[in-house]
């Protein structure tokens, strides 16, 4: 299979990316052909302090000297939407559905370094629901790995899955029983513009109400990782352990957060202390499951 490489030197922008993903055909995933050899490679790139210091007060956090844990995603976000929106991708990025994420943070970065980040299309899993598929993500500085993550999206329909589904599954987080709010936040409707000046994101499920009911929503929704790093904030988890120490951080998106909306963070100690439920208003089971936790070093 050849093999495909995006090559920046600067944040690429997403404006054509989404124009290629609104009107460019795609030949749809084929299990037998399986996905392309895509990477992305952006070299010696510095972090905005504009735009860092723009994701602190947006999300209401405190300001820190080093990347919180889920911002080197948000710096990656503009390579990974190029790729998906390349014309060698086979999968429409608007019928990808965000489902988890696995982030391994092996030393913090400060938001002076400068990071090399390479990316590339991973494996994929037939499942009941569909196909999942990965973006795997590296970031090195100075030659040193020190942060990973593993994106997993998921196209549903009809892929043989049912039948023959793939022997390896990706990871799950079941829903915690009996627990504690820990803390509680408001989703402004102004968010989805506001985090989309950060990410780079303009999705329209986050920009419209009428856009998001086009693609089977109630309303438009927020950015889940703009959920997901509020909530890290809420737990106060990080603050727990020292900013030496690796860390892991998982995340299952099982629900939409509306925007608008009230959202609160629980937790059960007893049943798992890195572990923690985040639900959208009055909703019975939880829209986003996190972990957070310390990786004994080797």
């Amino acid at each position: 299979m050849s093999e495909t490489h995006l090559h920046y030197s600067d944040k690429p922008g997403n404006g054509m990316a989404m124009v290629k993903a609104l009107i460019l055909p795609r030949a749809g995933f084929n299990a037998k052909q399986g996905l392309p050899n895509l990477q992305s490679h952006w070299y010696a790139a510095n972090t905005s302090a504009i735009e860092l210091d723009n994701f602190f007060e947006t999300l209401d956090i405190k300001p820190t000297e080093y990347l919180p844990i889920t911002y080197p995603h948000v710096i990656a976000g503009s390579m990974h939407m190029n790729m998906m929106t390349n014309k060698v991708f086979p999968i429409r990025l608007l019928g990808s559905l965000h489902l988890k994420n696995r982030i391994v943070q092996i030393r913090q970065i400060a938001r002076t370094e400068l990071i090399d980040i390479d990316a590339n299309v991973g494996g994929f899993r037939l499942t009941n629901s569909g196909v999942e598929f990965d973006l795997v993500t590296n970031v090195k500085v100075n030659n040193e790995l020190v942060w990973q993550e593993t994106s997993t999206f998921l196209v549903r329909g009809k892929f043989g899955g049912k039948e023959n589904p793939s022997s390896t599954k990706s990871f799950e987080l079941e829903s915690l029983s009996d627990t504690t709010v820990l803390g509680k936040w408001h989703i402004p409707e102004s968010r989805g513009r506001e985090y989309a000046k950060i990410s780079g994101d303009y999705n329209p499920i986050h920009m419209s109400p009428w856009a998001a009911k086009m693609f089977g929503f109630k309303r438009d929704i927020a950015h889940g990782f703009g959920v997901v790093a509020q909530a890290i904030e809420q737990s106060k988890a990080l603050t727990k352990i020292s900013t030496d120490d690796a860390i892991q951080m998982d995340v299952v998106f099982k629900g939409p957060v509306f925007l608008g909306s009230d959202v609160t963070i629980h937790q059960n100690i007893s049943q798992h202390a890195d572990r923690y439920d985040i639900y959208c208003g009055d909703n019975e089971r939880p829209n986003i499951c996190l972990s957070l936790k310390k990786l004994e070093h080797e």
